[in-house]
């Protein structure tokens, strides 16, 4: 048996199934889109098509309902900077839109939901 890895129980990772986050990225560290956030919510686009890499892919196929670009990198296991850079050439490639960027408006939106239930109760 030399040579071989002993079998693992479903859904563990080991050493080997890493990529670096570098390669990922291209070796970029931030996204072109300097508006962009880890609260910015995105959506993928219907006609969201083309040669994407299997990272951009997965996330294209995880966005039919919006997302904050926090939630991306949670769901997929990457790093919040992976993840903007990621994000951001998608909605540059036009395969994601942004749906709200301002953190205001998000902030706003929460509490007057808030509101109105407090005063339903």
């Amino acid at each position: 048996m030399t040579g071989t890895l002993p079998p693992r129980p479903p859904g563990e990772r080991s050493a080997h199934d890493f990529v670096r986050p570098f390669v990922l990225t291209g070796g970029r560290t931030r996204s072109n889109d300097a508006s962009l956030h880890m609260e910015t919510m995105v959506q993928t686009v219907d006609d969201a098509l083309g040669r994407l890499t299997f990272e951009h892919a997965r996330i294209v196929d995880g966005c039919w309902e919006p997302r904050s670009v926090a939630e991306v990198a949670a769901e997929f296991g990457m790093p919040l900077g992976v993840a903007m850079v990621l994000v951001g050439d998608l909605v540059e490639a036009g395969c994601l839109e942004v749906t709200q960027s301002n953190p205001v408006e998000l902030e706003l939106e929460a509490l007057t939901r808030m509101i109105e239930r407090v005063r339903a109760l």
